[in-house]
């Protein structure tokens, strides 16, 4: 069995993402593995500037959650661009992270075939291991 020594978790605020949360500080106490939490705003957005102040206030909460689970080290991220692409591409590679864990998104068919969603989009570019959460039956 494999021991991560790096995990990155993206959080955008969803229950998918807050349930990736958890199971990423679960995991890192677990492996005594580093956190790295990471919001990419889509800098196609109109509100950037509107989505990267929630985005500060969601990444603040959520390593004061991990440090207070006592993570030994936690790096909050926030990036501007495609998280599809940054995520895996850039992000993984820049902090050497050897497991992602993702929410599953709640696309639905439809959405899902014409721009593909994030989490799948993680999975296929990674180079390392991808870990997508989904939301059980009595959360939704």
């Amino acid at each position: 069995m494999k021991n991560y020594k790096k995990i990155l978790t993206a959080v955008d605020g969803s229950e998918e993402s807050k349930n990736a949360f958890k199971k990423a500080v679960a995991m890192a106490q677990r492996e005594e593995a580093e956190l790295v939490i990471c919001h990419v705003v889509d800098s196609s957005s109109a509100f950037v500037s509107e989505l990267e102040k929630y985005a500060k206030e969601l990444l603040n909460d959520y390593k004061k959650q991990a440090d207070d689970a006592g993570i030994k080290k936690v790096t909050a991220v926030l990036e501007r661009g495609s998280p599809k692409v940054k995520i895996p591409k850039e992000l993984a590679g820049k902090y050497e992270v050897d497991l992602i864990i993702a929410g599953a998104t709640g696309l639905g068919t439809v959405e899902r075939f014409i721009i593909g969603s994030v989490s799948e989009q993680i999975a296929r570019r990674a180079k390392c291991d991808v870990l997508i959460v989904r939301m059980t039956e009595q959360e939704s």
